[in-house]
């Protein structure tokens, strides 16, 4: 003889499961969430090729499981590792290791500052006008991925989608700040010129430009102690020049 449960019965069972059913998911959604708030986006930036997605904290064509680019997103799981961090790239539905100084996000945002004319982003750590990508103005955003270098720094450009070197004098951390980031210098000589050189040396031969008296040039980078690394507009060109002749 089959046994029948009465309507109470069932009712019991039913309100058992489902109080079972509240427990489960009340401890359940803690753990995941939990994992959600440790994650943090950053977009890959590389001035050329691909950042690679690997199985292993270690540089080796054999570990590569994906390429990313410049634009991709990622988020960080483990950033741990002073090299290597734990991503999870949304695009490759893969997760692997990357070199972090190819990440930036909004947490390390700068302002281009110039005074004239534009800052270059570059494919390469060089003053070379073969290496030019796009043009950066005054109040454009970067956020920088690698700062390491003493000259160029590896940054994206949120607004162009881009990613590459920019000379990191030209970047300020406000914008509010941007008319007064560029040190500007006039030439004062009484006569003759003051030549704008190719290297730090007095040499008739690495001479490529000729500053007259009034001329104003940026300086670019002032850690020498005779020879200054200058912007000059008017010439549009760069190069080092004799600071006791700058005022």
């Amino acid at each position: 003889m089959k046994k029948r449960f009465s309507t109470m019965q069932r009712s019991g069972v039913l309100k058992r499961i489902f109080a079972c059913v509240i427990a489960l998911a009340l401890v359940m959604p803690m753990t995941v969430q939990t994992g959600w708030a440790a994650t943090t986006s950053y977009t890959v930036t590389v001035a050329d090729g691909y950042l690679a997605l690997r199985n292993a904290k270690a540089y080796d064509d054999k570990n590569e499981i994906g390429k990313l680019y410049t634009g991709d997103t990622v988020d960080v799981t483990d950033s741990s590792g002073s090299t290597y961090w734990y991503v999870y790239a949304s695009r490759l539905k893969k997760s692997g290791y990357v070199n972090r100084r190819y990440l930036a996000n909004s947490s390390s945002e700068r302002y281009v500052s110039v005074k004239s004319g534009y800052l270059a982003l570059r494919n390469a750590k060089a003053f070379k006008s073969s290496n030019e990508v796009a043009e950066l103005y005054t109040g454009d955003k970067v956020q920088i991925a690698d700062a390491s270098d003493s000259t160029y720094w590896l940054v994206y450009v949120p607004g162009l989608g881009k990613g590459g070197y920019v000379n990191k004098d030209y970047l300020v951390k406000n914008k509010d700040n941007t008319a007064s980031a560029v040190v500007t210098k006039t030439v004062k000589v009484k006569s003759g010129y003051l030549a704008l050189r190719n290297a730090k040396a007095y040499d008739d031969a690495n001479e490529i430009g000729q500053l007259n008296n009034g001329d104003t040039v940026q300086v670019q980078d002032s850690s020498g102690s005779t020879y200054w690394y200058v912007y000059s507009s008017r010439l549009g060109k760069s190069g080092y020049v004799n600071k006791n002749y700058l005022q």
